[in-house]
């Protein structure tokens, strides 16, 4: 079994953090790991009650409550109802509860001045994220970061995943060895999200179509291209490029990248600009500016445009 050292996992005794714990195995085993191999003493625990489950949702808020008074733990709950948001937004009840759990987080954030998330994603976690950004098209192939920072409801949170290195199994084995008690989650054997769909059918398929556990594989390919995606990052982050970071994108410059550069350098022009939901299409629908002189506007998410007009691009 190996889980990380504190200091691989860059996490410190000394500081204050904020641990996101539903009940389940994964995050149970992570504030485990916390307060008995990392020593952890100020640690504030936060569980968002999505109202999915019935009367188990609030058995799980009371598990994690009381598994945190244990670990003489602060705690933090809140109780949304996640289906009937995503309804009235039309999005998702998977991006609901992702976008609802950060608003959570930046409203504890406030409140205990604690800016550090501690998350309990894993290996076949970033896996599942792999295979669900390919058939969406998105182009993205990083999957899940270690290390990564998000603005939430104004806060900047600095979200840490410790356990990204190590698989499902090494996790079980970890429980099973300190007789950890946790709550289990019968949704996880439902086929009605997406992530549940990727895990429970298309990864077992496709280990039996290649007679081979491929999750190794896809989390390699994912190490190799996040390597790559950082090393674009840093060549766009030297003054040469500053120019990313205006208002508007000068064509000449454009055209000048190859297409690699080229297509980095729209899409964190489009997040600086705050386009929501940037991608693969939309970078491919800005770059169509540069060329295709009969194209001088597309349109993009969150009811923006791009338009070409005097050699250069900008967004309305």
């Amino acid at each position: 079994m190996i889980f990380p050292s504190p200091e691989t996992a860059g996490i410190s005794n000394r500081k204050r953090y904020l641990v996101g714990v539903s009940g389940g195995r994964d995050s149970v085993a992570l504030l485990h790991w916390l307060k008995y191999d990392v020593r952890c003493r100020d640690i504030i625990v936060c569980h968002l009650n999505h109202s999915l489950r019935g009367r188990d949702s609030g058995s799980d808020a009371r598990f994690v409550r009381n598994l945190a008074k244990s670990y003489n733990y602060q705690f933090e709950s809140e109780k949304k109802d996640v289906r009937k948001i995503s309804e009235q937004k039309k999005s998702s009840i998977e991006v609901t509860a992702r976008d609802e759990r950060l608003v959570f987080f930046a409203k504890v954030s406030r409140k205990w001045r604690c800016k550090r998330v501690i998350l309990a994603h894993h290996a076949d976690d970033n896996v599942e994220t792999v295979l669900m950004n390919l058939f969406r098209g998105s182009g993205k192939l990083t999957g899940i970061r270690k290390e990564s920072k998000i603005i939430s409801d104004g806060v900047s949170l600095e979200l840490l995943r410790p356990f990204l290195s190590i698989w499902r199994s090494d996790i079980d084995s970890y429980v099973t060895e300190k007789n950890i008690d946790y709550r289990e989650d019968t949704s996880n054997r439902s086929n009605e999200f997406l992530r549940n769909r990727v895990r429970n059918t298309l990864i077992p398929s496709l280990r039996k179509i290649f007679q081979r556990d491929i999750t190794k594989s896809v989390s390699r390919a994912a190490e190799v291209s996040m390597r790559e995606s950082d090393m674009i990052d840093q060549i766009l982050s030297s003054t040469e490029f500053s120019w990313i970071n205006k208002k508007q994108l000068p064509l000449p410059k454009l055209d000048k990248l190859n297409d690699a550069l080229q297509a980095r350098a729209i899409l964190s022009w489009l997040r600086k600009a705050n386009v929501p939901g940037v991608g693969f299409r939309e970078v491919e629908l800005v770059r169509s500016l540069i060329k295709d002189e009969s194209t001088a506007k597309v349109n993009l998410p969150g009811g923006k445009h791009a338009r070409r007009r005097n050699k250069v691009i900008f967004i309305d």
